[in-house]
């Protein structure tokens, strides 16, 4: 199991990030459906989101044994010749929001994706863009727009984003 620690050994709160396990899917399943249910049972919810652990890998902060945020970052079908990731269902329990926590998961598993590769990662937002334009994603032009109350968002090159500005709207990937 990949793990990352932060903090040094001396902490007396260490965090590691790391994947999720089947039994901790099942919890954030449920801390999910009580923000993202629409209108589905949470039995349905999980059927329906279950499906994209075929295609993607849950990551969570542990802190000293307690998950303090989450997410997913799923494998989606290139453009224009490059790797295309999804970052979806970034996850916060109460009492944990507001401490950084999210920030330091999506930072980790963005500079993961591009240590290797020139990729793009979309993300579609529940919250302001701000937070994600902060990490440097970017509004895609209203024409790209698939959902107008979760905007989509790309972080990508600047040679990237001037070439996938000019995309079809079919290219850009469905809400996830």
């Amino acid at each position: 199991m990949l793990g990352v620690a932060i903090g040094d050994s001396a902490s007396s709160r260490r965090m590691m990030i790391r994947e999720a396990t089947k039994q901790e899917r099942e919890f954030l399943f449920r801390k999910a459906y009580q923000v993202w249910h629409k209108s589905r049972t949470l039995e349905e919810y999980i059927k329906d989101n279950s499906k994209e652990d075929a295609f993607g890998t849950r990551f969570v902060i542990d802190q000293d044994g307690q998950l303090v945020s989450s997410l997913i970052v799923l494998k989606l079908e290139p453009i224009m010749g490059k790797k295309v990731y999804g970052i979806g269902s970034v996850l916060t329990p109460k009492p944990h929001t507001g401490k950084g926590y999210a920030t330091i998961l999506l930072e980790n598993r963005i500079s993961e994706i591009e240590k290797n590769e020139d990729a793009f990662i979309f993300l579609y937002s529940d919250i302001d863009p701000d937070f994600y334009r902060r990490m440097g994603f970017r509004l895609l032009p209203q024409e790209l727009q698939k959902k107008v109350q979760s905007p989509c968002m790309v972080r990508c090159g600047e040679m990237c984003w001037d070439k996938l500005i000019r995309v079809s709207i079919d290219r850009i990937p469905e809400y996830f």
